[in-house]
């Protein structure tokens, strides 16, 4: 099928769902990166004297498998014990057998920097309050939000509210957000305690207890992963074609796991894409950085329409050129997971 022209295509607005994200990497969110989402950090205190608790934020991601750049052996270099030496040392580790050239090596290297944040992905975070001085620390506790375009939202942490920390000791909770807006976000990170009393110098009398607040805030900002550009059309049988183009607009490659077509009552949709003749085909396409995919999407009239006239018996408002939405589901090249669900759709008449 040959893709029309971008300009033919309109962007549909986007909404995302994502289910579970497994997490088996730390990046510490505070690192700049010239060519990623820049965070910032910003603290609110009500005291100006230092805290006795420290304050880490570290973004959770996956890892990915470590380059290496090997230089290759020749006969030249097999009678030169140098050349024969740096061959070896160019291999991502001692033992990597030396007549394997290949770029990827099997192992697992940490991100260098934050990296980009996608709109439909998961965006996870470790919040650590430690506890820097030698005195238990009473009532921790650690609560964030996640200030949106849109909204602020209060984010759920696992774990007891509050603990105690002994000297040295520190307390972590998982932040688990679904991004589904595109532009800057902000987390707030809010560490709430209670001073110990402290005996004033040179007299008997103590100072007594205190509670101590500060914040921090981590600005980020969310991208498209898949920019995703729709065209609707009707056909003479009373039938429709829903029409999509699908651009990678990361850095890297991704992997497309389902394109589907969640349709409203009284219609069918029918897949003219890899998928058609298999529903359950190990054929996934690869979408490299800036490559554009099209799809379609055949859309029948359903003959049963009992339900369409059940609605409209209750009063309500059926829209019969409102098609529904396009589903797309990805994985990047390390397992990333991102689930994305356009606006609704509806046939342009």
């Amino acid at each position: 099928m040959e893709c029309a022209p971008p300009s033919a295509y309109r962007s549909a607005p986007l909404t995302s769902h994502h289910g579970t994200c497994k997490l088996s990497r730390i990046c510490k969110l505070r690192v700049n990166h010239p060519q990623s989402s820049m965070p910032r950090e910003r603290a609110v205190s009500e005291v100006k004297e230092p805290h006795l608790i420290s304050l880490k934020v570290l973004r959770l991601s996956r890892p990915s498998l470590a380059e290496q750049h090997v230089i290759p052996l020749d006969n030249l270099a097999e009678q030169t014990p140098e050349l024969h030496f740096a061959s070896q040392q160019s291999h991502a580790y001692p033992s990597h057998p030396a007549d394997n050239p290949f770029i990827l090596s099997p192992l697992l290297t940490f991100p260098p920097a934050f990296g980009s944040v996608f709109i439909g992905e998961c965006f996870s975070c470790c919040l650590s309050a430690n506890n820097e001085v030698n005195s238990v620390m009473k009532d921790v506790r650690v609560s964030a939000e996640m200030q949106t375009p849109s909204q602020t939202l209060n984010l759920e942490l696992d774990g007891d509210q509050t603990t105690d920390l002994d000297p040295g000791a520190s307390v972590q909770k998982i932040v688990n957000y679904d991004l589904k807006e595109e532009g800057n976000h902000v987390l707030a990170v809010t560490v709430t305690y209670t001073e110990p009393k402290k005996h004033a110098s040179g007299e008997d009398d103590t100072v007594p207890s205190r509670v101590r607040t500060f914040r921090k805030l981590y600005q980020f900002v969310a991208q498209h992963c898949i920019l995703v550009r729709t065209k609707t059309g009707p056909l003479p049988d009373g039938n429709a074609i829903l029409e999509a183009q699908l651009e990678n607009m990361s850095e890297g490659p991704v992997f497309l796991e389902s394109v589907k077509v969640g349709v409203k009552g009284g219609w069918k949709t029918t897949s003219m894409n890899w998928d058609m003749e298999e529903e359950d085909s190990n054929d996934i396409p690869l979408l490299r950085s800036r490559d554009v995919m099209q799809v379609a999407f055949l859309l029948t009239r359903s003959l049963d329409v009992g339900a369409t006239e059940e609605k409209k018996d209750e009063g309500t408002e059926v829209d019969k050129n409102a098609i529904g939405q396009l589903l797309l589901g990805w994985r990047s090249s390390c397992g990333d997971r991102g689930i994305l669900r356009t606006g609704k759709l509806a046939l342009a008449v």
